[in-house]
């Protein structure tokens, strides 16, 4: 995988961004994303809605309903 080498300042955008940080290239076209991970919020977020009652479902669940639907 090759590397990619950010100016400081390009780092700093990076390190203090909250969320994910776009990348694009000198024309504005997009080539992808960083992504920062989960914050506190997230993962606060995350456990209230697990303790919430309901059906849970598989990703291979999930997937295999949406190409279902996919084929309708």
């Amino acid at each position: 995988m090759p590397d990619l080498v950010l100016t400081d300042a390009q780092a700093q955008v990076i390190a203090k961004a909250a969320g994910n940080v776009v990348l694009r290239d000198s024309s504005g076209r997009h080539l992808g994303y960083v992504s920062r991970g989960f914050t506190a919020k997230d993962i606060a977020e995350a456990k209230r809605r697990l303790a919430t009652p309901g059906p849970r479902y598989t990703t291979a669940e999930v997937m295999a309903r949406l190409q279902e639907l996919d084929r309708k």
